[in-house]
């Protein structure tokens, strides 16, 4: 069960991971995808910035419990320096999707078993819900274009 202390430390780990991978996209794609990319860097930075000030507001203090989430970050953005063209943008489109897919779960695990005391937490995690599944679908979209 994830705590609201849980919570935001898991989001923080996994913008800071997201951003990470959005920003080598920008410098190895052109066209959609790195539009894609870049809109991703703008909007995740802000999301990370909420959390991190949600947090301080609601007088939380971040305790990662686990990290399912990103747990093969490092192996990923390897696999995707590996990468260039048409490859990287396939890899990095399917990456942006599952941990979408990954945190979204996540999200929905702590608003449903009960962990999240606080009603303001679980607003603001209902509002990331949303903005985690518009990204997944444009990502699903863009990936579906690139064959």
């Amino acid at each position: 069960m994830l705590t609201d202390e849980n919570v935001f430390a898991l989001l923080d780990t996994a913008y800071a991971a997201m951003i990470a991978t959005d920003r080598m996209a920008q410098g190895k794609t052109d066209g959609a995808v790195n539009q894609f990319a870049s809109k991703a860097v703008s909007e995740n930075a802000v999301t990370r910035s909420g959390i991190k000030s949600t947090a301080e507001r609601l007088n939380i203090a971040p305790a990662l419990p686990d990290r399912d989430v990103i747990d093969d970050q490092a192996d990923a953005m390897r696999d995707l320096q590996s990468k260039s063209g048409a490859d990287f943008a396939r890899a990095y489109l399917d990456r942006v999707i599952q941990v979408r897919k990954d945190l979204i779960d996540e999200v929905d695990d702590a608003l449903e078993n009960g962990g999240v005391r606080q009603e303001p937490v679980r607003k603001f995690l209902s509002e990331v819900r949303v903005s985690l599944d518009a990204s997944r679908k444009a990502a699903e979209d863009l990936r579906a274009k690139q064959g």
